[in-house]
């Protein structure tokens, strides 16, 4: 039972419950609070204008009697006196036939002149009923002699008022009912997204490839965040694993380049004296794929050293345009060998970076542009460079054979290669030097459209001091 006072669902459905409970009922109390001083105050003009007749008889009488004996020239003995005499009759009388006019209302006056107490004509048990009651003077020119009252039992007044709170009650009733089943087909299809996405945050706990359900409004804003939390974090995880696979792999092949570099030199060395004794015989010719073979080693050896050892950064000031113009001087041959043309967009630029690496890593880049135009038979590799705050962001663009979809997650894997005779580690080594300079190399590429390489770095690196 604890659990389901706990649960969300029970919690949201009382919640609404209450509050459509409440405010209906703090709705009824007001409209039967106001229809009853609608009741009160209607009754009371009525009772006001009943006894507003009785008032303007006693004035009509008064003043008949008044220009009958000319009271004007009497004492104010005699005036009384003749009020006394002639005019209790009469108003008695006609109160009294006035009284069967309203059946529903008690009638009573009292004058003092002749009616020392209270002349009351009504129910018996009046006394014991709470009563609606109007007062009104009853006067003799400016004088006031006595009071005509006009009342009712209030249980009479208020009786529709009864037949109205029933109303209420059963409006009210009705209304909570049908606002409860609202209130529950509504939440229903709330919660049904609520507790689904529940249940896949409950599920990432083990499995991040969980998918999460989507959808609009605010349920759905929170499951496109928590499946890019989840994505994001599956992403890191693999990029921890993966640093820590390249760091591990990065000492592994430092440590097998160092021990292969010393025999590869022997070989080199004795392949050079082995050439020269046999130079001029046919033997020689044996010799030559061996100083070819040794050569790429050599190369491979240098780029497992690059690749596994941590560099130190120096950098230095220069201008990209100028660099860019050197390292396109650098490559001249290798661009008019691929049959392709340099186009370079780069503004004046002043970077302070570490020339030795940044050259490195330019130059496998714009070789991988001009090796992959070769199949088409050249093209023109587009170097453009631009700044965005603090950050330098070069583009190489070329217009090759592009990357097929299946290769596209490996590029920056060590080894993995789609050359015949490359090493696989150009890209690593261009993204190590990129994270070197607090930058990332991202890529865009398209099947027989060409390739863009973004290097986007911080502008300046501070030595290491």
């Amino acid at each position: 039972m604890g659990r389901v006072f706990k649960s969300l669902t029970f919690q949201i459905i009382v919640t609404a419950v209450l509050i459509v409970g409440i405010s209906m009922a703090i709705l009824s109390n007001r409209l039967i609070v106001d229809f009853q001083d609608q009741l009160i105050n209607k009754e009371t003009e009525t009772l006001q204008a009943i006894g507003s007749q009785a008032v303007e008889r006693w004035n009509r009488m008064y003043r008949e009697l008044y220009s009958s004996y000319k009271f004007n020239t009497l004492s104010r003995e005699k005036q009384n006196a003749l009020l006394s005499i002639f005019l209790s009759k009469s108003y008695s009388d006609y109160i009294t036939l006035f009284k069967s006019n309203f059946p529903k209302v008690s009638i009573g006056y009292q004058v003092n002149l002749f009616t020392p107490s209270m002349v009351y004509l009504g129910d018996a048990s009046r006394k014991s009923l709470s009563k609606l009651t109007v007062t009104l003077p009853l006067k003799a020119g400016a004088q006031t002699l006595g009071y005509l009252i006009v009342d009712r039992d209030m249980p009479q007044v208020l009786a529709p008022l009864e037949r109205v709170r029933f109303e209420a009650f059963k409006t009210s009733c009705i209304s909570i009912a049908l606002s409860a089943v609202a209130t529950i087909v509504l939440l229903a299809f709330f919660l049904v997204r609520l507790l689904s996405l529940r249940r896949s945050v409950v599920r990432m706990a083990t499995n991040l490839d969980t998918r999460v359900p989507q959808g609009g409004g605010e349920l759905g804003e929170i499951s496109r965040a928590v499946a890019n939390l989840a994505l994001s974090l599956k992403r890191s995880i693999e990029e921890a694993k993966q640093t820590e696979a390249l760091k591990t792999l990065g000492t592994f092949t430092a440590g097998i380049a160092h021990e292969v570099r010393n025999p590869l030199t022997s070989i080199k060395g004795y392949a050079s004296l082995l050439e020269k004794k046999l130079q001029g015989r046919p033997e020689a010719k044996y010799v030559i794929p061996i100083r070819s073979e040794a050569d790429r080693l050599e190369s491979l050896v240098k780029d497992l050293l690059t690749f596994g050892r941590p560099s130190t950064v120096q950098p230095v000031a220069f201008d990209l345009t100028e660099f860019f113009t050197s390292l396109g001087d650098l490559m001249s041959q290798q661009f008019e060998d691929g049959h392709a043309v340099l186009d370079l967009q780069v503004p004046h630029i002043t970077v302070t970076w570490d020339a030795r690496q940044t050259e490195q890593m330019f130059m496998n880049l714009l070789q991988n542009a001009v090796q992959s135009m070769q199949d088409k038979g050249g093209g023109t590799v587009t170097v453009s460079a631009r700044t965005e705050a603090d950050r330098v962001i070069v583009e190489v663009r070329d217009t090759g054979v592009g990357i097929r979809d299946e290769d596209k997650p490996k590029m920056f894997t060590p080894f993995f290669t789609t050359k015949e005779h490359g090493t696989g580690l150009g890209l690593p080594i261009s993204q190590k030097i990129a994270s070197f300079h607090n930058g990332v190399i991202t890529y865009e590429s398209s099947e027989g459209v060409g390739t863009t390489f973004t290097v986007n770095m911080q502008r300046i690196i501070n030595p290491v001091v």
